[in-house]
């Protein structure tokens, strides 16, 4: 399909693969649309009445737990689908907002065409399915592993992924967000953000502009080298805590 053509070839050529087989329904009805910068493509709480496919550009997925906080968790790009979970859960509603982090190209397929279509084609069905549990579960696994990370490193997870976002062409990003804000999106206290923002600073990964955070290319670059080694620490750590085969059969011989 034609609509397909601007997509990475891998996805490119998964998608064709998937809609390869679509109904004349998903077909008709499935529409093009541009969305500008910093535009809610999904509120969540909504009634789940379309599905959404990122043809370009970025957007973030947002959670609202409580307290009317937002809590923004992963980005996405090109490839990816929202609001078919819910519909392959059943729920009426959506469970997340997403709003685009640049400008983006959207196929919008209307959900009631769509998973009438998906259900009676089997390959499709598969090659969603396997996909959505992927999804879940690494982001299941991502939220327990966020809660074992220190206040600086959550710190620089959540510097790594604003950078990300914006990639300025000058190599230099100024954060605009307020203490409050970066407090409950990366969900420590004010008083924790400006310890962990001054450790930073003295480690030379960021600098501060009148207050305001400000992220080099190389203290990007160096926050990601930092955290790869943290988080692998962890894992490995967590690893070495888990009994070996050998420790478990003289576990059970001493219980005996």
């Amino acid at each position: 399909m034609d609509i397909f053509k601007k997509l990475p070839l891998e996805k490119q050529a998964y998608l064709e693969t998937i809609f390869q087989n679509c109904s004349e329904e998903v077909r008709y009805y499935m529409r093009l649309t541009e969305a500008e910068a910093e535009q809610t493509l999904i509120r969540a709480g909504e009634k789940c009445t379309n599905i959404y496919i990122i043809l370009t550009g970025k957007v973030t997925g947002i959670e609202w737990p409580m307290y009317g906080h937002a809590y923004p968790f992963k980005d996405y790009g090109a490839g990816d689908f929202f609001g078919e979970i819910e519909c392959f859960a059943g729920l009426s509603s959506y469970r997340i907002s997403v709003v685009t982090i640049t400008k983006c190209e959207v196929l919008i397929i209307p959900a009631v065409f769509y998973m009438d279509w998906i259900q009676t084609d089997v390959d499709a069905l598969y090659l969603r399915t396997q996909e959505n549990m992927r999804r879940l579960i690494t982001q299941t696994a991502d939220a327990r592993r966020y809660l074992f990370v220190e206040a600086k490193e959550r710190l620089m997870l959540y510097l790594i992924r604003k950078y990300k976002q914006k990639m300025p062409a000058s190599k230099t990003l100024v954060l605009k967000s307020g203490r409050d804000q970066m407090s409950d999106e990366i969900g420590i206290s004010v008083r924790t953000l400006n310890r962990s923002i001054k450790k930073l600073e003295e480690c030379g990964l960021i600098q501060l502009q009148k207050g305001k955070v400000l992220i080099t290319e190389e203290g990007f670059s160096q926050m990601q080298k930092d955290i790869e080694d943290y988080l692998n620490g962890y894992t490995k750590a967590k690893r070495s805590k888990q009994p070996n085969q050998k420790e478990e059969q003289i576990c059970m011989q001493e219980k005996k």
